[in-house]
């Protein structure tokens, strides 16, 4: 299955890795959209923390969509399945 990528800036964006199996937005959090999210002044090589997705949610979200009839041999756009809530921690993109 190819990595879950998000439109929220209008082009495709692949998503990061996060966690056991989870994922996180390259380009968004709750309250912006802009590719590449912007450096945390006072952290050297930090950026803002995008939207994530946790593993077992990412799970869930694929056997409702396969349930759905959804080709899950194309990328996943997350842009409408992000959780509504954010996180302000700080991720280190290497």
């Amino acid at each position: 299955m190819p990595v879950p990528v998000c439109s929220c800036t209008g082009v495709l964006r692949p998503c990061y890795k996060w966690g056991n199996g989870g994922w996180q937005s390259s380009c968004c959090t709750t309250n912006l959209s802009m590719y590449p999210l912007p450096a945390v002044p006072n952290k050297r090589h930090a950026r803002v923390g995008g939207r994530k997705m946790s593993g077992s949610a990412f799970n869930k979200l694929l056997s409702r969509l396969a349930a759905e009839g959804h080709d899950l041999s194309n990328a996943v756009d997350l842009k409408e399945h992000w959780a509504k809530h954010g996180t302000n921690r700080y991720i280190t993109i290497k």
